[in-house]
């Protein structure tokens, strides 16, 4: 008999009988064989305990035994199985009736073997069956990713009917306004409005233009990886850009934005893509801004320590809850929190998640820390020289 391959040496057997002698016998065939990881037990009430803890590929099992007979365990495990579970069970059984073997299907055996049994003829079985089992795990994993994928297009359809629906709406109001030459009943003068509208298209489009990137980085993400286009950059240059391009978002909503970092950073070089750091630091001061009050502070940090760039964003606004922090970077992540200071609603639930690939795509990383009422800080480390 040829040794199982890799892929099943390393499935879990659970091994149930209330002879030593018996337990003993099948552990050598089997570790002979090449299995790995075998548990046994001479008690069937710790079945349930066992199957818990080890989550076996494979049950082999008595039929009579004390305290609990093997078709009172095989009800016990088909009762908790889950829905569409494959865990089979090959019963080892002296008991040779046609009716003990039925009824041993019937309660969810998925094979039988009469003791005394050939060695070859247990391990072909034990192989059949463990190949069964890791087809079928195989397959709800595929099915798994496919239905993820489904609901990731649902959400993304989701997404860009909601999001993209009201500031097209408020386009397409202006544009045709425009168009006929009118203005809104009551604005003084023609130009103001004209200026007025055209601010407001802007300002739309722009909005449009940002959701249509972060569902294009997201298909990046989920495919062949978040784009990065590294060259030899000063620090400062990506953090001056950030700054420029915030400075007006925090100025509308009534905070106060820093930047601090020293000389030393602002002039250290790195192989980097500023551009992507730019957008790193863009959506978290963004989402610090929108969850700020009117009147509070979000402050960036950076310096550099060896070759690697530290960088914080800190805002004064009410903080996360320890339950939403470990969901912060999940892809259309909006929260559940509702929270006061907050502006324009959650949007899409992508600029964390993309915040945190780009640090990824760069050899970094990136963190949360929070607590309610005391604000929260996003840091990220980034290595300046490509790995």
């Amino acid at each position: 008999m040829s040794a199982p391959t890799e892929r099943l040496s390393h499935c879990t057997i659970l091994l149930v009988d209330d002879e030593e002698a018996n337990l003993d016998l099948l552990e050598a065939l089997l570790g002979t064989a090449g299995y790995t990881h075998l548990v046994r037990t001479r008690d069937p009430r710790e079945v349930l305990s066992l199957v818990e803890a080890h989550r076996p590929d494979l049950i082999l099992l008595d039929l009579h035994m004390p305290h609990r007979h093997g078709f009172d365990v095989l009800a016990d495990l088909r009762a908790v199985a889950a829905p569409g579970e494959y865990r089979p069970v090959l019963v080892l059984t002296a008991d040779v009736t046609p009716e003990t073997r039925d009824r041993a299907l019937s309660l969810g055996a998925r094979d039988f073997v009469i003791k005394p049994f050939d060695a070859t003829e247990v391990l072909l079985r034990v192989e059949n069956l463990l190949e069964t089992r890791q087809l079928h795990v195989a397959e709800r994993a595929a099915r798994a990713r496919a239905e993820e994928a489904t609901r990731e297009r649902e959400r993304l359809l989701a997404v860009v009917a909601h999001d993209l629906r009201n500031p097209l709406a408020v386009v397409a109001m202006y544009a045709e306004t425009l168009l006929r030459g009118g203005r809104v009943a009551g604005a003084s003068e023609d130009a103001e409005w004209e200026q007025a509208a055209l601010t407001t298209i802007s300002a739309n489009t722009g909005t449009m233009q940002r959701l249509v990137e972060d569902l294009l980085d997201a298909s990046s993400m989920r495919g062949d990886g978040l784009r990065i286009h590294r060259v030899t950059r000063r620090v400062g240059d990506a953090f001056e850009s950030a700054r420029v391009m915030l400075a007006p978002l925090a100025e509308a909503a009534g905070v106060l934005l820093a930047f601090v970092g020293d000389e030393q950073a602002a002039e250290a070089v790195g192989t980097i893509d500023p551009e992507r750091i730019a957008q790193l630091l863009s959506n978290l001061v963004g989402n610090a801004v929108k969850f700020t009050p009117s009147g509070g502070r979000v402050e960036v940090r950076f310096a550099v320590q060896g070759s690697v760039l530290h960088a914080s964003v800190t805002d004064s606004g009410p903080g996360i809850s320890a339950t939403e922090l470990p969901h912060l970077f999940t892809a259309f992540w909006t929260g559940e929190q509702k929270v006061g200071g907050g502006r324009n609603g959650h949007g899409a639930g992508l600029g964390l998640w993309i915040a945190r690939g780009i640090a990824e795509a760069h050899g970094g990383e990136l963190e949360a820390e929070s607590r309610l009422g005391e604000g929260a800080t996003f840091r990220f480390r980034i290595p300046l020289a490509h790995a």
